[in-house]
């Protein structure tokens, strides 16, 4: 009589247990991204020592990145097209945890590890400032 009653709870708790979260897998970089600026942190020279930022605007230019759930990018400009492989993952910039690191989201394209970000506008960033590069910013198209 006992076990009539607590199989049952244990089916349930089994079926509850394997459910997955879907909010562990999910990309937020699939889909159609228009590039519309860089942006680079330039250091001071002699000349002129005080660091300011430089900002190249693509928003003219018709400049797609494309991010499949394949793991697949396409690169579209002016009807040319480049492909590679990108990963999205919450990791360590430096690949494995340190005492002065945290995790961060990062979209690896081709090896090449980039930080994301959304802005407060909405632009996804794909920052390589971290390493005194761009700040690549795309509108979702």
């Amino acid at each position: 009589m006992m076990m009539k009653k607590i199989l049952p709870i244990i089916f349930i708790l089994l079926a509850f247990s394997s459910c997955s979260d879907d909010d562990d897998n999910h990309n937020p970089v699939i889909g159609n991204w228009k590039l519309v600026r860089a942006q680079t942190l330039q250091f001071g020279t002699a000349s002129n020592p005080i660091p300011h930022e430089s900002i190249t605007d693509y928003s003219e230019k018709n400049i797609i990145y494309t991010f499949d759930a394949g793991s697949n990018l396409t690169i579209s400009e002016d009807g040319k097209k480049e492909q590679y492989k990108y990963e999205y993952k919450f990791d360590y910039l430096s690949g494995s945890p340190s005492a002065n690191e945290t995790k961060t989201q990062l979209v690896i394209i081709d090896g090449s590890k980039w930080t994301y970000r959304v802005s407060n506008q909405g632009e996804m960033i794909l920052g390589k400032s971290y390493v005194d590069g761009s700040d690549l910013y795309f509108v979702r198209q």
